[in-house]
C-alpha cells in the first residue's frame, strides 16, 4: 500500500455519519416511491399514440418503394387484357411484386439485430417483442392495403373470379413472410438481413418461374392453391408464436432483472 492509498484510508476512517433522523428517512424513501409510480401512471402511453411513435422509426425508403410496387403492379395489370392467354404480364407482375412486398418489411423489423441494436432496445422502456410486435402491425396493415388495392384492380381487369385472384396473391405473400419469419426465429444477428434477402430472391424466382406454366393458373389448379394457402397460413402462424417465443427467451431475463423493485 502506497502512501497516498494510506492517507485515502485514514481520512475515509476518520468519516463518521451525521445524525439524521431515521423516521424522516423513510418518510422520503416512501415519498420518492410515491412520485415515482405517479410519473409513470402520468406518462403511460396509449395504443394508437405509441403505433404513431413507432411509424416515424420507419424509414420513408420503405414507404418509398412500396408506392412504387404498387403503382407499377396498377399499371401492368391495366394494361392486361382479358384472355387467359394474355394475361401472363399480369400474373409475372403478381408473382414478381408480392412476394417484394411481402420482403420489403423485415429488414425494418430485423434492423435491431442487423444494426446490433437489440440488446440496447431491451433495456428501454419498452420490451422488445413490443417494439417487435408493433412493426409487424404497421407493415402488416400496410401490405393488406396494398394487396387489397392489387386484388381489385386484378378483378376488375381480367374477370376472374375473387377466389382465385385472393389465392394467387395470398400463397407467393404468406410463403414469402414464411421464409422471413423462420429467419427472425433461428438468426438473431447482423446476418439475418442476408439471409432474408435470399429468402425473398428464391421466392421471386420461384414464383416467376411459376407464372410461366398455365395450367397453374387454370380453374382445374384451384384446389392446389387452395391447399398451398391453408399449409402456409398454418405454418405462418406457428412460426410466428415462435418467433415471440424466441424473443421471450432472450430478452425475458435480462427485462426482471432491470425493473425497479419498489
Amino acid at each position: 500500500m502506497n502512501r497516498s492509498d494510506r492517507k485515502l484510508r485514514d481520512y475515509l476512517q476518520q468519516y463518521t455519519v451525521p445524525p439524521y433522523d431515521s423516521k424522516k428517512m423513510k418518510q422520503t424513501v416512501r415519498l420518492a416511491r410515491q412520485a415515482y409510480h405517479d410519473r409513470l401512471i402520468s406518462k403511460r402511453i396509449g395504443l394508437w399514440e405509441f403505433i404513431r411513435m413507432q411509424v416515424r422509426f420507419i424509414g420513408r425508403g420503405l414507404w418509398l418503394s412500396q408506392a412504387v410496387l404498387l403503382v407499377f403492379a396498377l399499371v401492368v395489370i391495366s394494361l392486361s387484357s382479358i384472355s387467359l392467354n394474355e394475361m401472363r404480364p399480369m400474373f409475372l407482375t403478381i408473382s414478381g411484386v408480392v412476394p417484394l412486398i411481402a420482403f420489403l418489411g423485415f429488414p425494418e423489423i430485423m434492423k435491431s439485430y442487423s444494426n446490433g441494436m437489440a440488446e440496447i432496445e431491451a433495456c428501454t422502456r419498452f420490451s422488445i417483442r413490443k417494439l417487435v410486435g408493433t412493426r409487424m402491425l404497421i407493415l402488416g396493415l400496410t401490405d393488406l392495403c396494398c394487396l387489397t388495392i392489387i386484388l381489385a384492380a386484378s378483378v376488375a381487369s381480367s374477370g376472374l373470379p375473387v377466389l382465385r385472384m385472393i389465392l394467387y396473391l395470398s400463397v407467393p405473400f404468406n410463403v414469402t413472410c414464411c421464409g422471413c419469419l423462420t429467419v427472425l426465429d433461428h438468426v438473431k444477428n447482423t446476418q439475418s438481413g442476408y439471409y432474408c434477402s435470399a429468402v425473398g430472391v428464391v421466392c421471386i424466382a420461384a414464383f416467376l418461374r411459376l407464372s410461366f406454366v398455365k395450367e397453374y393458373y387454370e380453374a382445374a389448379a384451384t384446389g392446389a392453391w387452395i391447399i398451398l394457402f391453408f399449409c402456409s397460413l398454418i405454418y405462418f402462424v406457428i412460426e410466428l408464436i415462435r418467433t415471440f417465443r424466441g424473443l421471450d427467451r432472450l430478452f425475458g431475463s435480462k427485462q426482471e432483472t432491470l425493473s425497479v423493485p419498489w
